[in-house]
C-alpha cells in the first residue's frame, strides 16, 4: 500500500511537471480562449487585444482581461468599448465583490459624464453596453446596483436577441444578482439563455462557463457535463477554464475527473505565475484545493498529505489572506476525510484572526474535534463559548452578500451574510454535541446533532470540498452507528450521498451499517462503487 501511495504521489508532482513544461506563454494573435463574434468600433490593431480581453473577462481571468484591454485603449485611446471592457474587468459577480473605485475611473478616463461616454461609442449597442455599465458602477449599496443592471440587461437582451454577447452577460448578470445562496429558478433562466447561445456558437466561453454555474449542484449537474466536457478544451489557455469543469464534476462524484482538472489547472496558474514574476497569491489555490479534495476521496492520501504539505510552505512563504484562509480550509478538510487526527497535520498552524467567520469557525471545529478526541472537556467547553462569541459578534453585521462562487479571488475578510452565520452555527452544534457526549448524556447529545443536521440541510449545496467540514450527516450517521441503530445511520449516510454524491466517507459509513444489518446486497453495492472509485486502495475510515 505505501508502494501505491508513492507511485500516486510520484504520478502527481510529474503531471504537475509536464504540465507546465508543454504551456506555451499565449500568442496574443493566437488565442485558444473560445469564440465570440462581437467587434466593436474602432482601429484595427486594437481589435486583437480587446478580442483577447472579451474572451479572457468570460472565463473569470480578470487581471489578463485588464491587461488585454489597455493595450487595446493604447493602440486605439477612442475605442469607447475598451474602456467598457476595462471597467467590466472591475465587477467580479459571482465572487460577489466590485472595484467600485476602479471601475468607475476605466470608465471616467473615457468621459466624465454617462452622456458623454454614450456619445463616444460607435454604435447604439455600444451605447447600450456604456450605460448599462454606469448602472452597474452608479449610486446606491451593490446589491441593489447589481439588480438594476439585470433589469437593464434584460432589456437588452429584448432589443437585441441575436446578439450573443448581450445573452452572456444578461445571462451572468442574473447569477450575480441573487444576492445570497441559490435561487434555482434564476440560475435555471440564467442556463437556458446559455444554452440558447451554444445551440449557435458551441465554443462560446462565457456560455459555457455560466451554464456550469447555473447547474453546479447535484440535482441539475447532470445537464451541464457536456457544457464540462467542452469548456477546458475550447478555453484551454485559461486557468479558470481548465478548473471549472471540476463544479460539475464534484457534484456527480467523478473524482478522476476532478484530480485530472484540477492538476490542469493549478499546472496553468503556475506556468502563469513563473511567466509573469507574480508572487504566490497567482497560484490557483482554489484549484489546489478542489485537488486535494479528489485525491481524498480517491484515498491517495500519500498525494493529498504532499499537497497539504505545499501549501503550508507556500503560507509561510507568503502569509496572505488568501493563502491562510485556503490553508485552514484544507487542514479541515484533510483531517475530517483521512482520519488522520494522530498526525503532524493536526498540529498546522494557521493565523485567523482577520479571516472570515467561516474560516473562524472552521479553526474552532478542528480544535474542538481534536479536544473531543483527547476527551479534553474544559477545551472543548471554551472553544464552544469562544464560537458562541464569534459567532453573535458577525451577526450583527450581517451583509447581504452571498459566498463567494468559485472565487480564485482573496476569500478570507468579508462582512458575514446570513449563509455564513447558519454554516457556523451548525458547527457550533456539531461541538455542543461531542461535548455532551464527553458528559455522558447521550439524549442530549443527539438532540444537538439532529438540530445541526436538519439545519444544514436547509442550506444551499455547498459546491466543492464541503465548507462544514465534517457533513452533520456522518457526524450523526456515526454516532448511531456507536448506538447500534444502523438503519438510522443509513438514512443520514443517505442525507450527506444526496448532498455529496459519492463521497468515500459517507459511502464508508454506510457500508458499516449494512454490515450491522447483515445487507449483503447494499455491502456488495457499496463495495463495488468503492472499488471504482479508490482503485482498490483502502484507507482507514475513523
Amino acid at each position: 500500500m505505501q508502494l501505491l501511495r508513492t507511485q500516486t504521489a510520484f504520478l502527481l508532482l510529474i503531471s504537475l511537471i509536464c504540465f507546465s513544461c508543454k504551456q506555451e506563454a499565449p500568442d496574443a494573435t493566437e488565442n485558444h480562449l473560445g469564440e465570440i463574434h462581437f467587434q466593436p468600433s474602432g482601429k484595427d490593431e486594437a481589435q486583437p487585444h480587446f478580442q483577447r480581453g472579451l474572451l479572457l473577462l468570460h472565463s473569470f481571468e480578470y487581471d489578463d482581461a485588464k491587461k488585454a484591454f489597455l493595450e487595446a485603449q493604447a493602440a486605439d485611446p477612442d475605442m469607447a468599448m475598451a474602456f467598457w471592457g476595462e471597467a467590466m474587468t472591475y465587477n467580479h459577480p459571482l465572487w460577489r465583490r466590485q472595484k467600485l473605485e476602479d471601475g468607475r475611473a476605466a470608465l471616467q478616463k473615457l468621459a466624465e459624464t454617462p452622456e458623454a461616454r454614450q456619445a463616444k461609442t460607435g454604435s447604439e449597442l455600444e451605447a447600450d453596453l456604456m450605460a448599462a455599465a454606469d448602472i452597474l458602477y452608479g449610486e446606491g449599496e451593490k446589491v441593489v446596483r447589481d439588480s438594476a443592471y439585470a433589469g437593464r440587461m434584460e432589456e437588452l437582451h429584448r432589443k437585441y436577441p441575436g446578439n450573443h454577447e448581450v445573452a452572456a452577460f444578461y445571462a451572468l448578470s442574473l447569477l450575480g444578482a441573487v444576492p445570497v445562496g441559490r435561487d434555482y429558478e434564476v440560475y435555471g433562466q440564467g442556463a437556458q439563455i446559455a444554452k440558447g447561445i451554444l445551440e449557435e456558437n458551441p465554443n462560446h466561453p462565457g456560455a459555457l462557463h455560466y451554464m456550469i454555474h447555473a447547474y453546479d449542484d447535484p440535482e441539475h449537474a447532470a445537464m451541464a457535463i457536456k457544457a464540462a466536457n467542452s469548456y477546458s478544451k475550447v478555453a484551454p489557455d485559461a486557468a479558470h477554464a481548465l478548473h471549472m469543469p471540476s463544479h460539475i464534476y464534484v457534484a456527480m462524484g467523478m473524482w478522476d475527473e476532478v484530480v485530472s482538472a484540477n492538476i490542469a489547472s493549478y499546472g496553468a496558474s503556475v506556468k502563469r505565475m513563473e511567466r509573469l514574476g507574480l508572487d504566490n497569491d497567482a497560484r490557483s489555490y482554489h484549484a489546489f484545493s478542489w485537488l486535494m479534495y479528489g485525491h481524498l476521496q480517491k484515498d491517495q492520501l500519500e498525494a493529498a498529505g504532499d499537497i497539504l504539505r505545499k501549501m503550508v510552505q507556500y503560507t509561510e512563504e507568503l502569509p496572505s489572506v488568501s493563502a491562510r484562509s485556503y490553508l485552514i480550509s484544507m487542514k479541515g478538510n484533510y483531517l475530517v476525510e483521512s482520519g488522520d487526527w494522530k498526525g503532524a497535520f493536526k498540529d498546522i498552524q494557521v493565523d485567523v484572526s482577520d479571516l472570515s467567520i467561516v474560516d473562524q469557525g472552521i479553526q474552532q471545529v478542528v480544535e474542538g474535534m481534536k479536544a473531543f478526541r483527547q476527551q479534553d472537556k474544559e477545551k472543548l467547553e471554551g472553544l464552544i463559548r469562544e464560537l458562541e462569541d464569534k459567532r453573535q459578534a458577525a451577526s450583527l453585521q450581517i451583509s447581504d452578500r452571498g459566498t463567494p462562487l468559485c472565487s480564485a479571488a482573496p476569500t478570507g475578510n468579508y462582512k458575514a451574510n446570513q449563509l455564513d452565520i447558519d454554516q457556523v452555527r451548525v458547527m457550533e452544534l456539531q461541538l455542543r454535541s461531542l461535548y455532551a457526549r464527553l458528559l455522558e448524556k447521550p439524549e442530549m447529545a443527539e438532540q444537538l446533532i439532529a438540530e445541526a443536521a436538519d439545519l444544514e440541510a436547509t442550506l444551499d449545496y455547498s459546491y466543492g470540498p464541503p465548507v462544514i467540514v465534517m457533513p452533520s450527516f456522518e457526524l450523526y450517521g456515526e454516532w448511531l452507528l456507536e448506538q447500534e441503530r444502523p438503519e438510522e445511520a443509513i438514512a443520514q449516510f443517505d442525507r450527506s450521498l444526496d448532498r455529496g454524491p459519492r463521497r468515500v466517507r459517507a459511502l464508508r459509513g454506510k457500508l458499516l451499517a449494512a454490515k450491522q444489518l447483515s445487507d449483503e446486497k447494499t455491502v456488495n453495492e457499496i463495495k463495488t462503487i468503492l472499488e471504482e472509485i479508490t482503485n482498490g486502495t483502502d484507507e482507514t475510515y475513523l
